[in-house]
């Protein structure tokens, strides 16, 4: 196996787009996911998102890293190889916590779990020595052989929430697991603030507590909800209203 082409994203630095692969054909485009692109000589396509340790911690602190992930997964189902490859350790120190280059706050179970969550996406992580091992290891990878009986759907399918949920998940009480049914019994944000306020609704798995929580965060009073009214106009205005007025 070997490689016959290769594309690197126009946002990588300059070192990686200097790289040579052995004299392949290599172009520079903007990418959809990843950061190379790798056409191998059997004609398999693997996608590549490089990451050193501290870009790995950071994208992981800033809520980027799985949506770049959920990329990765997409182009899975078109039949391409999606890795993640880090240019260097993540280590253990002896307090438990990571250390790169440095030591850093992050837990190393923590990390250990995001990188678990990453593998059941069905993306594959791998690692090299450093950055001056990245070109080498892309060599290591093209050279694999990839027999179409191994691939497995991955255990877990990653989801990207939608603003409308995003929103909803901010609410004490609702988070990831409960927004969907949430916004299937509301139907809009809207409405769910004012089923979420509402003594008398009967949102699957939202109990009195929750209710009095969002009703607390929303800074209403124990005897007030959100409402709908119909104005003039025949358009739906939130309002407050006392409890069981809706």
């Amino acid at each position: 196996m070997g490689i016959s082409a290769i594309i690197i994203d126009t946002r990588e630095p300059d070192w990686v787009k200097k790289l040579q692969f052995g004299g392949v054909p290599v172009s520079h485009n903007v990418l959809d996911a990843g950061d190379l692109w790798i056409v191998t000589d059997d004609n398999r396509l693997l996608v590549i998102e490089r990451k050193t340790p501290n870009d790995f911690l950071g994208t992981l602190k800033e809520e980027r890293l799985f949506i770049q992930m959920a990329g990765l997964q997409e182009v899975r189902t078109q039949g391409y190889w999606p890795y993640l490859l880090i240019t260097g350790e993540l280590q253990r120190g002896a307090n438990g916590h990571v250390v790169t280059d440095r030591e850093t706050g992050w837990s190393w179970t923590a990390i250990e779990g995001a990188l678990l969550s990453v593998q059941e996406m069905g993306i594959f992580v791998t690692y090299c020595a450093n950055d001056f091992d990245l070109e080498a290891a892309i060599l290591r990878l093209a050279d694999r052989s990839r027999n179409e009986k191994m691939i497995l759907p991955p255990a877990r399918i990653g989801k990207v929430l939608g603003v409308q949920a995003g929103f909803l998940c901010g609410l004490p009480g609702i988070g990831p697991e409960k927004v969907g049914e949430v916004l299937a019994y509301c139907g809009t944000p809207a409405w769910a603030l004012v089923a979420l306020t509402d003594a008398e609704s009967q949102i699957p798995g939202i109990g009195p507590g929750i209710k009095n929580n969002v009703r607390y965060t929303l800074g209403l009073k124990d005897n007030e909800q959100i409402g709908i009214l119909i104005n003039e106009k025949g358009d739906e205005v939130l309002q407050i209203l006392p409890i069981g007025a809706q």
